[in-house]
């Protein structure tokens, strides 16, 4: 068994933290070469933010498609055990190995007998304050738009415990008093895949994030106005539920800025433009502007394919970061004052909607990495944090990547997992 491998290998269970593209990917790498493996998701889905884009670049082809193989790939392999709405509590060393504490959250709403009839979203306290925002508002919402059949969720972290939607279930499908159950795994190795996450921009007050309805990150227009969202592709503004006439995409919104995150993000550039052609592709009409400071296209085909966006559709491009932004509440509007560096100008523009772009951070990771910065041994060329500690990171979680190059990065640190636990057994 395992002779491909040269000398006796003893697969040990590997933990795999993060259900993204990136964990995904390392965990049926490492399930193909017979090691165990448990991988761990925070969400009540397994895809991570990709599940959450509408298209991808530069194929511009449909994000779930692709991405539901590898899913169910995954959920039926019989060597990889996935923990959904899960946490990893402890993780510590025992000898050789890892010990690990991880917390399974209760399904409050049992998939099984929820109806989806929206009535427990109409009882939540936490709902009725964000009503009209979004769809994944508020402590109860959809689990994931892609789900067959449709049910609903809560988020404990927007959670009253008011017990309003147990109350009003006519299956009896919610139980917020559900216990939580813990499990304890011994692991040869661990991965971390946690991905990205936007940053709280409310410390940068001149870009207005939070001010107004209209005023929105990146992520959250691809949820708006994506297909399987509130607006079912249709683009239209959140304040009023009109069609826009003008978008500014704004980049570099935290990113590049000592005062938040340092680096540049690398996807956001090409995201912008990804966004703006497909607003084009359902309204021509719509004026729509890319404010950046220069414009990062880095994989292949990546820069034909903003050329071809810019020229094709017709997105006027703008060298130049914002210093202000603030809506005009009674002209219904959003002054956007900024320098055009090429013809060295000052100017104000007013437009229907703005989306801020670039301020993604790590996700939840190792110490080994700080939050706001990438160590030099996760930004190395392998997946190799330490080989002492015999940690790995993979995806966005490793170093600002894109789809691909977390592709990549999760195949290199299933490898180096399975090399070292030979190794070591």
């Amino acid at each position: 068994m395992y002779a491909h491998l040269g000398k006796a290998y003893s697969p040990k269970k590997i933990l795999i933290i993060g259900g993204g593209v990136a964990g995904i990917t390392a965990a049926l790498d490492l399930a193909a070469s017979g090691a165990s493996v448990h991988l761990v998701e925070r969400g009540s889905f397994l895809g991570g933010n990709v599940a959450k884009l509408e298209k991808v670049y530069p194929t511009d082809h449909c994000a779930f498609c692709h991405l539901w193989t590898e899913i169910k790939k995954c959920m039926d392999h019989p060597c990889v055990t996935v923990h959904l709405q899960t946490r990893v509590k402890k993780l510590s060393r025992s000898g050789r190995d890892f010990q690990v504490l991880i917390a399974e959250a209760p399904a409050y709403i049992d998939p099984e007998r929820c109806i989806f009839c929206g009535k427990c979203r109409k009882a939540c306290a936490s709902d009725k304050k964000a009503a009209g925002i979004h769809a994944s508002s508020g402590a109860i919402h959809q689990a994931w738009e892609h789900a067959s059949p449709p049910f609903y969720q809560v988020d404990f972290d927007m959670c009253s415990r008011c017990g309003d939607c147990q109350t009003v279930c006519p299956t009896g499908a919610i139980d917020i008093n559900r216990p939580e159950k813990s499990v304890q795994i011994l692991a040869g190795g661990v991965i971390w895949a946690t991905g990205f996450r936007e940053a709280d921009l409310s410390s940068l007050k001149e870009f207005g994030s939070d001010t107004h309805p209209d005023i929105m990150s990146a992520m959250e227009f691809e949820a708006w106005a994506g297909e399987q969202g509130p607006c079912r592709g249709k683009v239209k503004r959140r304040s009023d539920g009109k069609t826009p006439k003008s978008i500014a995409f704004v980049q570099c919104v935290g990113a590049r800025d000592r005062r938040l995150l340092p680096y540049c993000a690398s996807v956001c550039c090409m995201h912008a433009v990804k966004q703006a052609k497909w607003v084009k592709k359902r309204k021509p009409e719509i004026e729509c502007t890319i404010f950046l400071t220069d414009l990062r296209t880095i994989g292949k085909d990546y820069y034909g394919y903003a050329k071809r966006g810019i020229e094709d559709h017709g997105l006027e491009i703008i060298r130049g970061r914002p210093g202000l932004i603030l809506p005009l509440i009674e002209r219904g509007e959003i002054a956007v004052k900024y320098e055009d560096t090429l013809v060295q100008q000052r100017r104000i523009r007013a437009f229907d909607m703005v989306v801020l772009n670039g301020g993604l951070e790590m996700g939840a990771c190792q110490p080994a990495v700080s939050k706001r910065s990438f160590s030099k041994e996760a930004l190395g060329s392998t997946g190799a944090l330490t080989r002492q500690e015999d940690e790995r990171a993979c995806g966005f979680c490793k170093g600002p990547a894109d789809m691909a190059d977390s592709i990549i990065g999760a195949s290199a640190a299933a490898l180096d997992t399975i090399i070292l636990n030979k190794v070591k057994y």
